[in-house]
């Protein structure tokens, strides 16, 4: 279908109301992976280097879809979460509770156990950090002002100087560069609809442009097409993974099922695949606060195949142009950042 640039008048916060399993599913992942307003996601701080990512991994049976299983972030205290994977899959940067209540951004390399604290806002929370194509900023939501909006910040000078991004008058989260660096998109609330929309917005002139429902939003690598989930409005409102073509506006349905849902869905380095987390899908399921496990599928909808099959929740994955997948669990009794390597993707 053809979805048309839609104006939205301003409008207040938005109301606390019952969505059902909407609302369920919703509220956590908001302040987890795209990640609630009231909850607070950290990591712990050490010293030191960790063995080389190959002699770290437990290798898994051949029957096993991955090889490598790497834990990245140590936080005992609080939870790690939102992890973004620079180009050259060098280095993290995510949100972390580790030291206070409310949620800051941190970088840290991936094999490494030093990190660095980015923001510093004891009373508000920052979450779902993304590198800006160019390296030098780091965009990110946070509720400095009262309400959730999109910031940026140096990354070079570490939080030096934090300015707001979006100026719309509404909620806004799930920050995401183009691959050219000049729009970004995320997930604004529309009041008079109750409603989360895909919005865009061009750095240069600041112009908006809506898209409909949607959140989470990931533009593709090749820039051409962007990534979202979406519920139903009908019963059972389980969330199902959309494809946005940027040129023709037409959106398509890639992965939908009646008894699970699909949520934060991320891209491959080469446009072709899709990796998302399921929620009831599994025979251990977590309920609708976490995953259940990691899948990937092609974007045709073709060849689904389970990557993770743990007890623990796994959700929030990100794939690295090293052909690592980091994702967030708490397969260790704490919710930390991991990585797998996929053996035949």
């Amino acid at each position: 279908m053809s979805l048309r640039q839609t104006s939205v008048r301003r409008a207040d916060l938005p109301r606390n109301r019952s969505l059902g399993i909407f609302g369920l599913i919703i509220a956590p992942f908001l302040i987890i992976g795209c990640q609630n307003t009231n909850s607070s996601p950290m990591t712990d701080q050490g010293e030191g280097m960790i063995p080389d990512i190959t002699e770290l991994g437990s290798l898994k049976p051949m029957n096993e879809p991955y090889v490598a299983l790497v834990r990245h972030s140590f936080s005992e205290i609080g939870r790690d979460f939102d992890p973004y994977i620079t180009k050259d899959s060098m280095n993290i940067v995510y949100a972390s509770t580790s030291h206070s209540e409310k949620a800051d951004i941190y970088f840290k390399k991936a094999n490494g156990k030093v990190i660095e604290q980015v923001t510093h806002t004891p009373n508000a929370s920052e979450k779902q950090p993304q590198l800006s194509p160019d390296g030098n900023s780091i965009i990110f939501a946070s509720d400095r002002e009262g309400k959730w909006n999109i910031y940026e910040t140096s990354f070079r000078n570490r939080g030096s100087r934090i300015l707001e991004v979006v100026n719309n008058g509404r909620v806004n989260e799930q920050p995401c560069y183009s691959p050219d660096g000049r729009d970004i998109a995320y997930s604004t609330w529309i009041p008079r609809k109750g409603q989360w929309y895909i919005a865009t917005m061009n750095r240069r002139t600041q112009q908006e442009r809506l898209y409909g429902p949607g959140i989470f939003p990931k533009y593709s690598p090749d820039g051409k097409k962007i990534l979202f989930q979406r519920p139903r409005t009908r019963s059972p409102q389980w969330f199902s993974i959309w494809v946005l073509n940027l040129e023709t506006e037409n959106v398509s349905e890639i992965v939908s099922n009646n008894n699970w849902a699909a949520v934060t869905p991320n891209w491959s380095p080469d446009s072709k695949k899709i990796i998302f987390a399921a929620i009831n899908k599994s025979i251990h399921n977590n309920g609708p606060h976490a995953g259940d496990d990691i899948y990937t599928i092609w974007e045709d909808g073709t060849h689904m195949v389970r990557l993770t099959n743990d007890d623990a929740p796994d959700w929030n994955p990100i794939w690295s142009e090293s052909g690592r997948i980091y994702f967030v669990s708490r397969r260790n009794g704490h919710q930390n950042i991991w990585s797998l390597k996929p053996r035949d993707m």
